[in-house]
């Protein structure tokens, strides 16, 4: 089930990327946190839990530039401008999208209910957990699916 849940964030995280931030990416490899490439100490991180058939949260990593286009991108706001606090809710806001939109499309005998996107620091995360890497033209985040139970 984890792979067919992880199959529907993916395909969620590109339409969603391209529609709503107007940046296109590609699903990059699977790999360990720790040998990302991506700096936990500059980057943002939320955390979004949910329940259902499947029970787990998403992680979504992003550096923190990454972060700011994103938000300029969505907002129609330059860089500059934005506080830190549009880039959190940017993040959190995507983080949203992408999990309702994946859990719509994953056939299931109970409905899904979505948390509310959480920050978490870079010591909320597992550095040895397996995540799974969206690339844009410029820079990388990772995404991270941890199942709790599955119905």
């Amino acid at each position: 089930m984890k792979k067919v849940l992880m199959t529907a964030m993916t395909n969620s995280i590109s339409e969603v990327m391209e529609i709503m931030f107007f940046m296109p990416v590609e699903i990059g490899p699977e790999t360990i946190l720790n040998d990302s490439g991506i700096n936990r100490n500059n980057a943002l991180a939320c955390r979004l839990n949910f329940t259902g058939d499947i029970t787990g949260n998403i992680d979504l990593i992003s550096p923190e530039p990454l972060v700011a286009e994103l938000a300029s991108n969505f907002l129609g706001e330059t860089k500059g401008e934005l506080t830190w606090e549009q880039q959190f809710g940017t993040l959190s806001e995507m983080l949203n999208m992408v999990c309702g939109n994946a859990l719509k499309n994953v056939k299931c005998k109970l409905p899904y209910h979505l948390g509310i996107p959480q920050m978490i620091t870079s010591t909320d995360l597992d550095g040895t957990a397996k995540c799974t890497l969206i690339e844009t033209m410029d820079s990388k985040m990772a995404l991270l699916l941890s199942m709790i139970k599955s119905e």
